[in-house]
């Protein structure tokens, strides 16, 4: 009897000062780690003007919001510009986020990196799962790239619309990935894109209230 009192006991010290209750906990303060490109990165726009930094503002502390976006990256290992070399890449591993944000794909539709079209699919599942495997086992999502309105810096917008954003949502339906839709979201308001392609200030702040409203972090 005394050895079960005690054995109660433990485990009600356990679950008031450790919160080791059965099953999963969801964090109470998240890291979000956004990865991208240029989009993510805030072409032309100052760095409290980057969706994720008004995503920032619309998540209260302690929570915290980094942007790990670097212009140009793609998936495809072999392309001009992999973003599994890039530096904030790495520095997005160590800093074990419990929320990675997902936005890849448009620099992959250049010609010289969709040449590797058919290895799309499988390096995005294998980004999905590096993030997955860390120790804070980050929820991962999934961004459908925007629409592109206008064609410059060699992207090809008949390749992200008919070829790359079909594979992104096959990667996220293979992989169990919740998706950010950021198609939907931003068609037919080119006039919230600095260059057709890269948002602006206004557009940004569209992009940070739906990765918002989609993670359901307050």
């Amino acid at each position: 009897m005394k050895t079960s009192f005690l054995a109660c006991l433990s485990v009600l010290l356990c679950l008031c000062f450790q919160g080791c209750e059965p099953g999963t906990q969801e964090p109470s303060v998240h890291k979000i780690a956004c990865i991208g490109n240029s989009i993510t990165q805030g072409y032309t726009l100052p760095d409290d003007q980057t969706f994720p930094a008004q995503l920032q503002n619309l998540v209260s502390p302690p929570h915290k919001v980094l942007n790990y976006g670097v212009g140009g990256s793609t998936v495809v290992k072999k392309g001009d510009k992999p973003v599994w070399q890039a530096e904030k890449y790495g520095f997005a591993i160590d800093w074990k986020p419990t929320i990675v944000v997902i936005e890849l794909g448009t620099n992959d539709s250049k010609a010289v990196n969709w040449q590797y079209k058919n290895e799309f699919k499988t390096d995005y599942a294998a980004l999905i799962q590096t993030f997955r495997q860390l120790r804070s086992a980050p929820k991962v999502y999934v961004c459908i790239p925007p629409p592109m309105f206008q064609e410059s810096f060699e992207l090809r917008a008949d390749v992200v619309h008919n070829e790359v954003i079909p594979l992104v949502y096959e990667v996220a339906k293979e992989n169990n990935t919740p998706i950010i839709d950021l198609y939907k979201l931003m068609a037919n308001r080119d006039s919230l894109f600095i260059d057709g392609i890269h948002p602006n200030r206004e557009g940004a702040a569209v992009i940070a209230k739906e990765v918002q409203r989609v993670i359901g972090v307050q």
